[in-house]
């Protein structure tokens, strides 16, 4: 029987596995403390496996596996599988063909991606991580599907000072709806009540302007106006799309974020070294 391949991204909160079979993509996410369930996947599909991994759980998966697997560059895998989705859902023609990644998982990453080049370009400690514990230590609440709930009810912006709120009295040199600083308000706090769900909602507002902040100034730097936003944080958490797509455009630059983008590093695994395989199956898609 002919070996198949299947791509993995094993991250630091999930473990994304990508896998084609009758010609159509078939995507799974795994709890990185259901490691042991990646095996029993594969073995419910698949008789005789070509492994590739990415991620930094990538060696760490390896080893717990019954299979050989190659492990593969996690910045390739992403701008790799970044790029073959871009082409999939017909996003190269919008976006031009130079543009930023920034890659939101536990962490962020940021990769500039060309025609025929990527390169990581920074990165930050800033990403879904700093969601579930900074919202722990202000409210408690540890629930990652509770914390997303909570943030879209709450309205966090007071807790933050705007430019405008500096500039009282003159034309301020920025655009004055830009924020000055995140829980910086001392004044509001000390003289309004806020609950849990503004406490989220501020904390969420600051990771995406941070965010798209860095991002922006990559665009600037490498003369693109093209974002490409993905990670697994963007799963089902449309109020931080709305915060850094809304962010990213007042910056004066286009986002795009890119359906099944969490999937861009484990669909690059797929792709990487077996061109024999992955392109021919890529060619039967069209």
């Amino acid at each position: 029987m002919e070996n198949e391949v299947v791509g993995i991204d094993a991250g630091g909160t999930l473990i994304k596995i990508a896998y084609r079979v009758n010609d159509e993509w078939e995507l799974q996410k795994i709890p990185l403390t259901d490691m042991e369930k990646v095996q029993e996947w594969i073995e419910d599909r698949i008789d005789n496996p070509v492994i590739h991994i990415t991620g930094g759980q990538a060696e760490t998966l390896r080893k717990s596996l019954p299979w050989p697997a190659e492990l593969i560059s996690e910045f390739e895998a992403t701008c790799k599988g970044v790029s073959y989705l871009r082409k999939h859902f017909n996003e190269d023609n919008t976006y031009g063909d130079t543009y930023i990644i920034t890659n939101v998982g536990t962490g962020t990453s940021i990769h500039f991606a060309g025609p025929e080049e990527y390169e990581r370009v920074g990165g930050s400690g800033m990403g879904g991580g700093t969601l579930i514990g900074l919202s722990y230590l202000l409210t408690g609440i540890e629930t990652y599907e509770e914390i997303l709930q909570l943030g879209k009810e709450g309205d966090g912006r007071s807790l933050n000072v705007k430019v405008k709120d500096i500039y009282t009295d003159e034309e301020p040199p920025i655009s004055g709806d830009l924020t000055a600083s995140n829980f910086g308000n001392i004044m509001n706090m000390k003289n309004n009540e806020y609950e849990n769900k503004d406490y989220i909602a501020a904390v969420v507002r600051m990771i995406g302007e941070t965010i798209t902040t860095m991002s922006v100034q990559m665009a600037d730097r490498l003369n693109t106006d093209s974002i490409v936003y993905i990670g697994s944080t963007f799963d089902k958490h449309d109020n931080l799309k709305e915060i850094i797509g809304g962010y990213t455009k007042l910056r004066g630059k286009e986002p795009c974020f890119l359906p099944y983008g969490e999937f861009s590093g484990a669909v690059g695994a797929y792709m990487h070294e077996q061109p024999q395989i992955a392109a021919k199956k890529a060619e039967r898609k069209g």
